[in-house]
């Protein structure tokens, strides 16, 4: 499966981009717990629905989520205990209690709680999240509630144009949606803490911040992408193809293994200049410099950062890469072997 891209012409990211994405489609494909209870909301293939009725099918599977976490330096004598609350909005994913919800929602925190539509809230536990596709799954018990699992469906049929509808539960009282279309597919945005998201659907589906991390869904009522509030004008969503294999390794692993070279670059067309060159990280040790410019990588001819980026990915950690840099008129191969993601991205 190739992940649609749009390159950006100027912008800063590091070198380990969001993992490309499996081919497992909407008929549930794949194994784990995240995967078995799929389907109790889908539809006949070619089966669309009205607005109307994809909200009623969509709204009681979709919650109200509320982190907690402690500020810097809280327990100071001279400042007391600071809390920091974050809210966004999230859906059930299967019958054993997974909730899908946005990273940046609940990074660092001390304490989630997880409101449903009827009104029970709960508290739930981060199973693991993933800041690069800005996507987190916690765990509710399930005693008790209600669940109903909506569809991750097959992204790749998604095309600009396509009618989707953004549902989330911003205060916990229940279930609000904007309508819109897909306007791009293939966007990246860079976030705070040196992320790059790509391969994102653009949409003009209003996206509130507290709606981020519900569903954005299809005229068939399954989940095309997982909406993320990244920039106040524009509304994005990380495909659901995407979401699929991000969601199996959280379930398995608790995080994304990535390979990471340790850079960061910005596309001229005709290579990659590196802006920055991390400390201690492969392409440092490998004699790198800030200003080179990566014109190819294992013989394949890099002219964008996006491309770059899809070369990495197809590689895996421990992996040795050939880079052919120019330096001052020169060129020069060097060689890096790649290593796994770290947590925390040095600043650059």
């Amino acid at each position: 499966m190739t992940r649609r891209r749009v390159a950006v012409p100027i912008v800063a990211a590091l070198l380990g981009g969001a993992v490309t994405a499996a081919a497992m489609v909407a008929s549930g494909s794949g194994t784990g717990a995240i995967t078995r209870q799929q389907g109790l909301l889908a539809l006949d293939e070619g089966e669309r629905l009205t607005t109307s009725e994809i909200y009623e099918r969509a709204a009681p599977s979709v919650v109200a989520v509320r982190a907690q976490s402690v500020q810097p330096g809280a327990f100071q004598a001279d400042a007391g205990s600071e809390f920091h609350v974050s809210t966004g909005s999230g859906f059930v994913l299967d019958g054993e209690g997974r909730v899908v919800t946005n990273a940046h929602v609940v990074t660092g925190v001390t304490a989630v709680q997880v409101t449903f539509p009827d009104g029970p809230t709960v508290g739930a536990t981060v199973i693991g999240k993933d800041e690069e596709t800005d996507i987190a799954v916690l765990a509710v018990p399930t005693e008790g509630l209600d669940l109903r699992p909506l569809e991750l469906g097959d992204s790749d049929a998604v095309q600009p144009g396509d009618r989707v509808l953004a549902v989330g539960n911003p205060t916990g009282a229940g279930a609000t949606a904007g309508t819109g279309r897909i306007s791009g597919a293939g966007r990246e945005v860079v976030v705070p803490g040196g992320y790059v998201i790509d391969g994102l659907f653009e949409t003009d589906a209003v996206i509130a911040p507290a709606s981020s991390g519900g569903p954005l869904i299809g005229p068939d009522g399954r989940v095309i992408g997982i909406t993320a509030h990244l920039e106040d004008d524009t509304g994005f969503a990380v495909p659901a193809n995407t979401a699929r294999e991000v969601l199996a390794e959280l379930e398995e692993h608790h995080k994304v293994i990535r390979p990471y070279i340790g850079i960061r670059g910005r596309s001229l067309g005709t290579g990659v200049e590196l802006v920055d060159v991390h400390a201690g990280g492969p392409a440092e040790r490998a004699g790198l410099q800030t200003g080179d410019v990566v014109v190819a990588i294992d013989g394949v001819a890099v002219h964008t950062l996006g491309g770059l980026l899809g070369e990495i990915e197809r590689r895996g950690v421990g992996d040795s890469v050939e880079l052919r840099v120019l330096r001052d008129g020169q060129e020069l191969e060097l060689t890096a072997r790649l290593e796994e993601r770290p947590a925390t991205i040095p600043a650059g």
